[in-house]
């Protein structure tokens, strides 16, 4: 999903990535080196000076590519780039489909994953989640369609569009779907697709009826959809922890994120990041490892 010009514009000014001013959030204090957690970076690391990042720049307001294709913008850069001047490394992103962020990090390709990535058991049988943020989710639907309320009953029989390699797939199948069995309702149909933007573009063409998406991306997502969509909050619909992805035996690196995020949360960056992006009400209170087990929502 692209940005209009005119947001896009403004995220650069605020990004400095263009001539001109504009309303930004508050400036952002010089954020130094701390030479104890650079120490704890594994050796690899510390020689390259440079952390490899993977993502799925195609998901506004988390990350996405500015008019140059190879820009990102986001409340992720703007946070994996602080995190990269308190270990004292440059963060080297680049961007492929979702479904292989968790792939990519286990083979040792990549050094870590961010892309609004949400923890769960599954994945923490896979690899190591050190968390920044919670998320929640939404229906998203054509404005045009009216049958869509905040019963999730309401859901059953409709035909949803999910994102492969998402925890979309896993609210529909564990949730929603069981609820309609529950209650003698049709299963919802299922279509699985490759990237958010297919997803989205499936629901603007009137192939599916609904989608599952953060709420925090709402906004964005509404400025720039060809035709005109709503969204529904309902009952049912899980809360997330997100998190960086890193190896489950790359501990050094988790706890040296982990640290450098506790730096960003003390010296009021991370709130002026979240701040920035309008995403105060998912701030986390404090970062941790491996939440979905450590500190469990109800």
């Amino acid at each position: 999903m692209r940005i209009t010009s005119s947001l896009l514009h403004a995220m650069l000014l605020c990004a400095g990535l263009t001539l001109g001013s504009a309303v930004c959030a508050e400036d952002a204090a010089p954020i130094g080196k701390d030479n104890a957690l650079h120490e704890l970076l594994p050796a690899k690391i510390k020689t390259q000076g440079v952390i490899n990042l993977v993502t799925d720049a195609h998901y506004p307001p988390c990350e996405v590519f500015a008019d140059d294709n190879k820009t990102m913008v986001g409340f992720e850069p703007d946070l994996w780039n602080a995190i990269g001047k308190v270990l004292g490394v440059g963060v080297n992103p680049v961007s492929i489909d979702f479904a292989g962020l968790i792939p990519g990090v286990k083979s040792g390709r990549y050094d870590m994953a961010m892309e609004c990535i949400s923890d769960s058991l599954e994945r923490e049988k896979q690899v190591t989640f050190v968390n920044y943020a919670y998320a929640t989710n939404e229906v998203y639907t054509l404005a045009s369609n009216k049958s869509i309320v905040s019963d999730p009953l309401s859901l059953c029989g409709l035909k949803v569009g999910v994102q492969s390699g998402t925890d979309f797939e896993h609210a529909i199948s564990d949730i929603f779907t069981p609820n309609c069995a529950k209650n003698h309702k049709p299963a919802i149909k299922v279509t699985t697709l490759p990237s958010a933007d297919a997803v989205l573009l499936a629901l603007y063409a009137g192939r599916i009826d609904f989608v599952l998406n953060d709420a925090a991306a709402a906004a964005e997502i509404k400025k720039v959809a060809p035709r005109p969509i709503r969204t529904v909050s309902m009952p049912l619909m899980p809360k997330y922890y997100l998190g960086i992805v890193v190896k489950q035996d790359n501990q050094p690196l988790a706890q040296a994120l982990l640290g450098a995020l506790k730096v960003l949360w003390a010296n009021g960056e991370y709130a002026r990041i979240m701040k920035k992006w309008d995403l105060e009400p998912v701030m986390l209170e404090q970062p941790g490892i491996n939440l979905f087990t450590t500190r469990p929502m109800q």
